[in-house]
């Protein structure tokens, strides 16, 4: 008996579409074989960048580094994709800690807005103050990437955030070491200091200074107007007075407020997920001090030895010595004596420290790695993957140059520490041409003004 034309048919078409996908099948093989031994990032789809257009929610597209949301107790500073554990936009905020209400996310696609319950995740470090740092977290329901996510409570007019971080297939790092800084506040005239700061910064290995600002004198937002220009400085309104009580202070009651010295915790988490794959370190400190090595010259040598012994370290933490402020230590010859008509501490003429008690715990700033921090506190970080590291005080210390903390103490019991020495001569060089160059030198002011 003869086939049947029509059995005939189907096996050839059966024989066509294997053999398709036979091949099909081949050629992803060989493409996947080829990136893996070729060591290129295989991403997932999931963060690779679309050409799509740009699809914004209904609402109100944030403009501000600070937004209240309606019939909200809480505060939005910025959206940030996170696909290190699960996959979800992480929105950095502050909101009342006792207070709990629901938000709900409304990612923003061409075709659909999907909608979640925000998840609040309320910072471990509030210091007791009513308002605290919080993670809004909205989780992904797939494998796409929106560009905007709308949060809002209720039936209020939503606020519409752009998610940053959404470019992350190659880790083409713009600076090495970064420095986040916050806050600048009520009026601060500190100018000799800032300027020693930023100078000594890029000595040691600073390529980008972040400094969120809420206050600064007149003249020191010549100072920040001048490093701004030169690229080195990056400055991010921070108008947290405008929303909330800020205490000036760190205990709860006794410093009075809503939150925790001008929402620094909130500032120094933006700053790290803000930066996050642009910088390959991340230093944590006040614009009054100064992580200084004292086995090497600057921080890439000092990070190099440091990961020699510690490679899975991805925290670096760094105790703090206090410098005294409130006596001159030392005359440095190579100070010009104009320096004295600039307002603020000069930091070369305090060369002694105070002995720090070995039964406290002290404070410590740090570097990290941003990629691996999830949320952090002033003096330590909260959340983080890989290991953490307490750098010796034979290594590095964290220099801290303020009013007496062991104010009982005299110069007798204080150590001599010239940790600075190395860098005082061209120290003072470079202060002296930003001085010149700004014109801060022909004042005509004999004294300097005492900081409050």
């Amino acid at each position: 008996m003869k086939p049947c034309p029509t059995f005939r048919n189907l096996c050839k078409l059966f024989s066509l579409v294997f053999s398709t996908l036979t091949l099909l099948y081949f050629i992803y093989i060989v493409v996947l074989v080829k990136i893996i031994l070729h060591g290129d990032t295989f991403t997932p789809p999931l963060i690779k960048s679309t050409k799509s257009v740009e699809v914004v929610c209904a609402g109100n597209v944030a403009k501000d580094t600070i937004v209240r949301l309606r019939n909200s107790r809480t505060c939005l500073v910025a959206a940030y994709l996170d696909l290190r554990e699960g996959s979800a936009v992480r929105i950095v905020g502050i909101t009342h800690r006792y207070k709990q209400e629901t938000l709900f996310c409304h990612f923003c696609f061409p075709d659909t807005n999907d909608t979640v319950v925000a998840e609040f995740q309320i910072h471990a470090d509030h210091f007791e103050f009513p308002y605290g740092t919080t993670d809004v977290v909205c989780n992904l329901k797939g494998s796409r990437v929106p560009q905007y996510v709308s949060i809002g409570a209720g039936n209020a007019v939503p606020t519409v955030l752009k998610v940053q971080n959404t470019q992350q297939e190659k880790l083409k790092f713009e600076y090495d070491f970064l420095l986040c800084i916050s806050a600048l506040f009520g009026s601060y005239s500190n100018v000799l200091q800032f300027i020693q700061s930023m100078e000594l910064h890029q000595m040691l290995g600073a390529q980008k200074v972040i400094l969120y600002h809420t206050d600064s004198s007149p003249i020191m937002k010549k100072v920040l107007s001048y490093y701004t220009k030169k690229k080195f400085l990056e400055v991010i309104s921070w108008p947290i007075t405008s929303f909330l009580n800020v205490s000036t202070g760190w205990h709860y009651p006794e410093h009075p407020g809503e939150l925790h010295y001008y929402g620094q915790t909130a500032a120094l988490n933006d700053c790290i997920y803000r930066h996050m794959y642009r910088s390959k370190y991340i230093l944590l400190n006040d614009i009054d001090e100064l992580i200084v090595p004292a086995l090497h010259n600057d921080w890439p040598e000092m990070i190099n030895y440091l990961h020699r012994s510690n490679v899975t370290a991805d925290v670096f933490l760094f105790e703090n010595h206090v410098f005294p402020t409130t006596l001159q230590d030392k005359s440095n010859p190579l100070t010009p004596e104009e320096w004295s008509s600039v307002p603020g501490l000069n930091i070369v003429h305090h060369v002694f420290r105070e002995p720090n008690q070995p039964n406290e715990i002290n404070p410590t700033k740090m570097i990290v790695n941003p990629r691996s921090v999830v949320t952090t506190s002033v003096h330590v970080a909260l959340e983080f993957t890989g290991d953490q590291y307490q750098v010796p005080a034979d290594v590095a210390r964290l220099c801290h140059y303020r009013e007496p903390k062991q104010k009982e103490l005299t110069k007798e019991f204080l150590i001599e520490d010239t940790i600075l020495a190395k860098y005082e001569s061209a120290l003072v060089l470079r202060v002296n041409g930003v001085l010149n160059e700004m014109g801060l030198l022909n004042s005509g002011r004999k004294k300097r003004r005492k900081l409050k």
